[in-house]
């Protein structure tokens, strides 16, 4: 029995074939959608995005916009890692530490920090430093969470390999302790990572700061939602790409782990 050329096909032109069929069929039941039911709130078409992010796209102010909010998402990931991975590394040193900080770790991860948001802004009104507290209310528990973790999870051979060799603490840390934990913090970091972009742009939104998310919040308010769909389309290219670049930086700096190289950090 014959094969189809398709399945012939290498696998990595089999993936790329189908993620391109995928995009097509979202294309096609987007510009269904925009001619059928959306067409009394005005949703716009594939097609009248691609013009409106080309006008746009033609703007300093478009770029300024996505430059302000990328920043304000970096620091405060930046601050976030600051934070939580010395709290995490202390927390996972010590059993009892770990242990009565549960409770603490769990009840902070599940605060939602837009909760917090008007006492936030009244402290610190409509500022980039509103956004950033708001990143690390949020971010710095999953690099806390996994970090932690992650030093509780160091095989005691090692530990008892590093005590017979007379290792010091800076050789211990380097060649025993960080191998370990760097695929568990990586984890942490990307999700960290979506959460401070996903925080900017929230707090540009809701506070009034500059950024993306003012940005949508005016061509809201003015009813342009051709503009407002490239910019929520926008955010949402940026949080793709802010997880790859963390992917990539994960494969190369995780090269000799076995989950990357069997393909598990895509």
């Amino acid at each position: 029995m014959s094969r189809t050329p398709l399945r012939a096909a290498p696998p990595g032109v089999r993936r790329l074939v189908n993620r391109l069929l995928a995009i097509l069929v979202a294309f096609a039941v987007w510009h269904l959608f925009a001619r059928g039911p959306g067409v009394s709130s005005g949703f716009p078409t594939p097609g009248e995005s691609l013009s409106s992010a080309a006008d746009l796209a033609g703007t300093g102010d478009y770029w300024s916009s996505i430059a302000t909010s990328v920043e304000t998402a970096l620091l405060g990931l930046a601050l976030s890692v600051l934070v939580g991975l010395p709290v995490g590394l202390l927390i996972g040193a010590n059993e009892h530490a770990r242990r009565s900080t549960q409770l603490v770790l769990d009840f902070g991860r599940t605060v939602p920090a837009i909760a917090l948001l008007p006492l936030f802004l009244l402290m610190f009104g409509a500022t980039r430093d509103l956004g950033l507290v708001l990143i690390l209310v949020s971010a710095v528990w999953p690099v806390i969470i996994q970090t932690s973790y992650a030093v509780g999870e160091i095989s005691p051979q090692l530990r008892r390999v590093g005590r017979a060799y007379h290792l010091s603490r800076w050789h211990r840390l380097r060649y025993l302790i960080a191998p370990s934990m760097f695929p568990f913090v990586f984890v942490g970091l990307r999700i960290a990572a979506t959460l401070s972009l996903l925080m900017a742009i929230s707090s540009e939104f809701l506070g009034g700061s500059d950024g993306l998310g003012y940005a949508l919040l005016q061509a809201m308010q003015i009813n342009d939602t051709h503009r407002a769909f490239v910019y929520s389309f926008t955010a949402a290219i940026l949080g793709l790409v802010l997880n790859l670049v963390f992917v990539l930086l994960q494969r190369r700096v995780l090269w000799w782990h076995p989950s990357v190289r069997k393909g598990g950090a895509a």
